[in-house]
Formats: C-alpha cells, structure tokens, sequence
C-alpha cells in the first residue's frame, strides 16, 4: 500500500492577516482541492472528514475568528 504523504497546509486569513495552519492533511487531498473546479468535485465531497471551518479555509483562507464575525460560525 502506497504511503500517504502528509503535509502542514499554511493560510493567510484576508481579514485579519493571521497565519494559521492546518496540520497532517494528506497531499493528494490538497491537489484534489486544487483541481476541483476541472475535476467538478465539491469541496464537501473531497474534505468530507474536515469540519465546514476547515473546509473554509481551503475556499476563503478566513480563520476561524474571522469566520465566527462574518458567519456566526
């Protein structure tokens, strides 16, 4: 079985220009994330074991306090 590589994923909030991370996400999620508007997969569908914060992060790069101020999340 082939090993999945993990990887530290940086954001950039937009909002309040915090760096945040999240940690231990396997690489080829990320590339699928990447790719998603050519493969036509849903970002709820590739990330289906993250939170809808996390998934955020991977649309917007708002952190979580920030999301809390625009969302209510």
């Amino acid at each position: 079985m082939p090993k999945v590589e993990l990887i530290n994923v940086e954001f950039e909030c937009p909002m309040c220009g915090v760096t945040h991370y999240l940690y231990n996400v396997p690489e080829d999620l990320v590339d699928r994330v990447s790719n998603r508007r050519q493969t036509g997969e849903y970002i709820q569908d590739i990330l289906k074991d993250y939170s809808p914060k996390d998934r955020e992060k991977f649309i917007t790069g708002y952190c979580d306090e920030c999301q809390k101020k625009i969302f209510g999340i």
